[in-house]
């Protein structure tokens, strides 16, 4: 058994503007509580295609968005780069298995994309 070090590293994107930049501290604080590290300023987690949508369809339905400016925000998280994002994803879709992780037991169909993120303040 050995012992491999490797080097990180982080390709910062461009900060989204207006309600984006709101939900994407949404994200931020997400990742705070179910991210797996965490410290002063900065957090990293993994985020499944289905549930930023569900957290826009809270996002959008707590500030009572008109459908353009939740699609606004639809556009920013559709442009980041997700692994195999789906264009089908039902976010509202039940799923059978409630030991069901996206990340860990990830189904393209259920779940769509996957993506994580470094969140820096």
């Amino acid at each position: 058994m050995g012992l491999d070090i490797g080097i990180i590293n982080i390709t910062y994107l461009p900060r989204p503007q207006g309600l984006a930049y709101r939900f994407a501290w949404e994200m931020a604080t997400e990742a705070s509580t179910s991210g797996y590290m965490h410290g002063e300023g900065n957090n990293w987690a993994p985020f499944s295609q289905r549930k930023v949508l569900l957290m826009l369809d809270d996002f959008a339905s707590r500030r009572s968005l008109p459908a353009p400016q939740k699609a606004e925000v639809l556009a920013w998280v559709r442009s980041l780069p997700w692994e195999d994002w789906r264009d089908n994803v039902d976010p509202l879709l039940s799923v059978d298995d409630d030991d069901h992780d996206p990340i860990l037991d990830h189904d393209p169909d259920i779940d769509g994309g996957l993506i994580e993120l470094h969140f820096n303040w």
